[in-house]
C-alpha cells in the first residue's frame, strides 16, 4: 500500500516497480464490492486451491485455534492473499516460495522510501536517536486444526460463500484485537510513531472490517439475520451505534492512505481533538470477532483424522 501510494501520488509514476504491485495493491480486500458472482468465484477458486492441494475427501482445510479453542485465523484467508501472487513476474533464482522475492522486493523498495525521505528532510533523523521496542513474552498458543469442506461448507451457494466471507473478516478481526490488545501492551519506551501506527492501522482495518459486514448485510439478507439473530440483535444495535457515531470519521481516516490529499492521517493524529472513539471501536471489533466465531463453531466440527 505505501509503496504504490508514494510512488502512484508523489514520484507521478508506478512504471518503475519491478512487479504489477498496483494490481496486488488494489485487490488485498476482503470482498468485491457490489460484485457477488465475484464473491463466488473466489470462494470456488480458493476451495478448488485446496483441493488440489489436499485431495477431496481429507481435512483439507486448516484452522489456527488460540487457547480458549477459539478460532483466530485459516489458510482460506492465507490462499486469498496469496492467490494474488500469481499475477506477479518477479524471478525466482534460488527455488524460494514465491512469498520470499515479494517480501524481499518489499523491504528494499520500503527501505529506499526511507532513506530518500531522511536524504530530503534530515530533520526526520533526530526521530531515531531513540528507539522504542518489543518485549517479547514467551509464545504465542497456536493449536491446529484440520475439517474436511463438506463439514462446514454445507449449505447452497449463497451460505457457502457468506461462511467464506465471514472467514476473511473474522482473521481481519483477530490482527486488530491481537495489536490493540497483545502487541500494545508490550511496547517499552513507546513513542510518537507506536500510536501514530496503532492508529493508523486499527482504522484501516475497521473500515475494511465494517464495510464488508455492511456489504454482507445487503447481499446476503438472510444469512446476515441468521447471524444477527445469534447474539440476540446485540450485534445489529451495535453497528448501528457505529454507523451513527463512527463510520465517517473512520471512513475519511481511511481514505488518507493516499498522499497527494490536502489533509493527511498526520495531520488529523497531531490534533489535539480526538480522532475517533478507539476504545469503543475496539469494543465492536472483539463482539463482531466473537459473533463470527460463536456462529461458525469451527471448534465443534469433527476432523475426520
Amino acid at each position: 500500500m505505501i509503496i504504490y501510494q508514494v510512488n502512484n501520488d508523489i514520484l507521478g509514476t508506478t512504471d518503475g516497480l519491478l512487479f504489477p504491485i498496483k494490481e496486488f495493491r488494489n485487490k488485498i480486500k476482503l470482498f468485491d464490492k457490489g460484485k457477488k458472482r465475484i464473491n463466488q468465484r473466489n470462494y470456488e477458486e480458493i476451495l478448488k486451491l485446496h483441493i488440489e492441494e489436499f485431495g477431496l475427501e481429507t481435512d483439507n482445510l486448516g484452522f489456527y485455534l488460540n487457547e480458549h479453542r477459539q478460532t483466530v485465523g485459516s489458510t482460506i484467508y492465507v490462499v486469498n492473499t496469496l492467490r494474488r501472487m500469481q499475477n506477479l513476474k518477479e524471478i525466482e533464482k534460488d527455488g524460494k516460495p514465491q512469498v520470499y522475492y515479494v517480501a524481499h522486493e518489499v523491504g528494499v523498495q520500503l527501505q529506499e522510501i526511507i532513506e530518500g525521505l531522511e536524504m530530503a528532510i534530515p530533520e526526520l533523523r533526530r526521530f531515531i536517536t531513540t528507539k522504542s521496542y518489543f518485549e517479547h513474552s514467551g509464545e504465542f498458543e497456536i493449536e491446529n486444526k484440520d475439517i474436511n469442506h463438506t463439514r462446514l461448507f454445507n449449505g447452497n451457494e449463497e451460505e457457502n460463500v457468506f461462511k467464506y466471507r465471514l472467514l476473511l473478516i473474522l482473521q481481519e478481526c483477530f490482527a486488530v484485537m491481537w495489536i490493540s490488545e497483545n502487541y500494545d501492551s508490550r511496547i517499552i519506551d513507546r513513542d510518537f510513531v507506536d500510536d501514530y501506527f496503532l492508529y493508523r492501522f486499527i482504522t484501516i482495518r475497521m473500515d475494511s472490517i465494517i464495510d464488508s459486514l455492511i456489504n454482507l448485510k445487503k447481499f446476503s439478507i438472510s444469512q446476515f439475520e441468521e447471524l444477527v439473530n445469534s447474539t440476540q440483535g446485540e450485534l445489529s444495535i451495535a453497528l448501528e451505534e457505529y454507523m451513527l457515531y463512527s463510520f465517517e470519521k473512520v471512513s475519511e481516516l481511511r481514505n488518507t492512505i493516499h498522499y497527494d490529499d490536502m489533509k493527511n492521517f498526520y495531520d488529523y493524529f497531531i490534533e489535539d481533538e480526538v480522532i475517533v472513539n478507539m476504545p469503543e471501536i475496539l469494543n465492536l471489533n472483539r463482539m463482531i470477532f466473537e459473533c463470527i466465531e460463536g456462529f461458525l463453531g469451527i471448534s465443534n466440527i469433527p476432523s475426520q483424522y
